[in-house]
């Protein structure tokens, strides 16, 4: 089988090209992955070798500073439009390779929904910004579509135009601090965590928009307990210098954490994501949510 790589003839950006070396790698290594990491590495180029040009809201900095004091993250009652050509573009090449890759039928029905005008990318992410992320699901059953894989879809057309946004607010996000276990960007909970360099200073990472935030290693994000009869970890032997799940038994969920020398890039992100699946099946069997 050809490897990742050899199936594009443009040499891809020298991030593009760092995530699908290590999904190849993964591939070979655990070949469970093999359908997730040809998925993966079907949509990570198309994902992000347009550079998305997005327009950043006006937001006066004294009125995000006390957003963030109070908890609020920064997009959060913000009208925010995405560039109009990207998110069709984005989503209609991840359902190419949903109908190639996983399920026919469920790509090409979330495709026509895009082509005819009913799934709204732009609509949905209002709901999301607003707090309220079961809309998007609510939305997707009214479509008669699966509700956590066009959630799925929806996330990442729209990582690529959030993560740039994300980063044109970091002048405002350096200006003030953030203790909560959500975004500070966009309020979703951490996709992961990284326990970076030689420190293991805990960082949590947003799976929307890919921002990033310091986060103390003995606290829950979500119930905000210190505890540490509520905290532990587990961790599939041979792994536990990489890999980890760190678990609060007051409120029964998990953050799974990777080891990085430095932050991840947005690809490597996902990449990361899928290397850590059995920590998610494994907080499953154990009965704890993310």
């Amino acid at each position: 089988m050809r490897n990742f790589l050899s199936r594009r003839s443009a040499v891809p950006p020298p991030e593009i090209r760092a995530a699908l070396e290590e999904l190849e790698q993964l591939r070979q290594n655990r070949p469970v992955l093999g359908e997730h990491a040809a998925f993966l590495g079907a949509i990570l180029p198309g994902l992000f070798e347009q550079a998305p040009r997005e327009t950043l809201p006006t937001i006066d900095p004294e009125h995000s500073a006390a957003k963030l004091a109070g908890g609020v993250p920064l997009l959060r009652g913000e009208q925010l439009a995405l560039e109009p050509k990207g998110l069709p573009r984005r989503w209609l090449h991840i359902c190419a390779a949903l109908e190639k890759q996983k399920s026919r039928d469920m790509g090409r029905k979330l495709a026509d929904g895009m082509r005819k005008g009913q799934v709204g990318p732009q609509e949905w992410l209002t709901d999301l910004l607003a707090g309220n992320p079961q809309a998007v699901h609510e939305r997707a059953e009214a479509l008669n579509l699966d509700p956590a894989l066009a959630a799925t879809v929806f996330r990442l057309t729209v990582l690529p135009s959030l993560a740039e946004i994300n980063t044109q607010l970091q002048p405002l996000r350096d200006a003030a601090k953030w203790e909560r276990g959500y975004c500070p960007t966009c309020g979703s909970w951490p996709l992961l965590g990284e326990y970076r360099g030689l420190e293991q200073i805990r960082f949590l990472r947003c799976g929307l928009c890919a921002a990033e935030w310091s986060f103390p290693r003995l606290e829950c994000p979500y119930c905000t307990t210190r505890d540490h009869h509520q905290l532990g970890y587990f961790s599939v032997e041979g792994e536990e210098s990489k890999y980890r799940a760190a678990t609060c038994d007051a409120c029964r969920r998990y953050v799974k954490m990777v080891s990085t020398l430095e932050s991840l890039d947005t690809p490597r992100l996902l990449v990361a994501d899928l290397a850590t699946l059995h920590l998610d099946l494994a907080a499953a069997d154990r009965g704890y949510g993310a």
